[in-house]
């Protein structure tokens, strides 16, 4: 959006009363990093990581710069969960190695502050980019590390369950363990409404590598369906999946039908 302020472009809030007494950062304000973590999950629901990239490596360079050898334990909390944030961003924008390093800091910073939420978050980020990265042996450990923390929360815990499960069914002879871990993950309970989709689709995906392909098409398709009305990506993505799987499946007219619900679901 070239011409409009910075906050809007890079997706900062704006600040109500400017920087805090006594800082001369406003990413010393615990609040204020607090609540810029939330813009880019909310954006990367509707826009993917590729427009957030530049903005997700500024937050972490200006977190980084206010928290060297900063001991306050909130504001290494609020970092943990901005800098987890990027992360995200940068995956789904294609880097990888850059996520993994931003998570491994979301980790740190969870660390010092311990904040077991933001240490299983950390560990559930280092899982999905060794995953995508094909280090399935990594991934399946930073799962496995993630679970053995104790204060998670159960939507975290139904995630690193996932996780575990997707990882292992790239393993040999893990399949058994691997779907063990994914029927783990949906019995957890407790999440939220788009947590509980964003569950079932990517259950669905660990189902289609262990080659359930009717149980992967049918949760895939509930997932694509309920999560449409929070974020189009995710529900395009699903769809995509779904696809693959039907192709997997031998099944070419119905991967022809998602086809074209996935058409119609792109340009939004």
């Amino acid at each position: 959006m070239p011409g409009a302020p910075a906050y809007r472009r890079y997706g900062y809030p704006r600040s109500r009363a400017g920087v805090p007494s006594g800082k001369s950062s406003l990413y010393q304000d615990a609040e204020y990093v607090t609540t810029v973590a939330d813009s880019p999950a909310r954006n990367r629901y509707e826009l993917g990581g590729v427009p957030l990239a530049a903005a997700a490596v500024d937050h972490i360079a200006r977190v980084e710069k206010v928290l060297n050898g900063s001991g306050d334990v909130t504001l290494q909390r609020a970092a943990s969960a901005l800098v987890n944030q990027a992360a995200l961003v940068l995956y789904d924008a294609g880097k990888p190695a850059a996520a993994d390093q931003a998570d491994a800091l979301s980790l740190e910073f969870a660390v010092r502050a311990k904040d077991p939420e933001g240490q299983a978050r950390a560990y559930e980020g280092l899982s999905r980019i060794s995953l995508y990265r094909g280090d399935f042996a990594r991934a399946v450990s930073y799962a496995e590390k993630g679970l053995k923390v104790q204060g998670a929360s159960n939507s975290r815990r139904a995630s690193l369950y996932m996780r575990l499960g997707r990882s292992l069914a790239h393993v040999p002879a893990q399949q058994h363990a691997s779907r063990s871990a994914l029927d783990q993950a949906r019995s957890v309970g407790g999440l939220s409404p788009f947590g509980e989709a964003a569950l079932i689709g990517d259950v669905g995906i660990g189902l289609g590598h262990l080659r359930a392909y009717r149980e992967a098409g049918t949760l895939l398709s509930k997932a694509a369906e309920q999560i449409g009305q929070w974020s189009p990506l995710f529900q395009a993505q699903y769809l995509g999946r779904q696809i693959q799987t039907s192709f997997r499946a031998s099944d070419p007219a119905f991967a022809a039908d998602r086809m074209t619900e996935l058409a119609r679901a792109l340009p939004f």
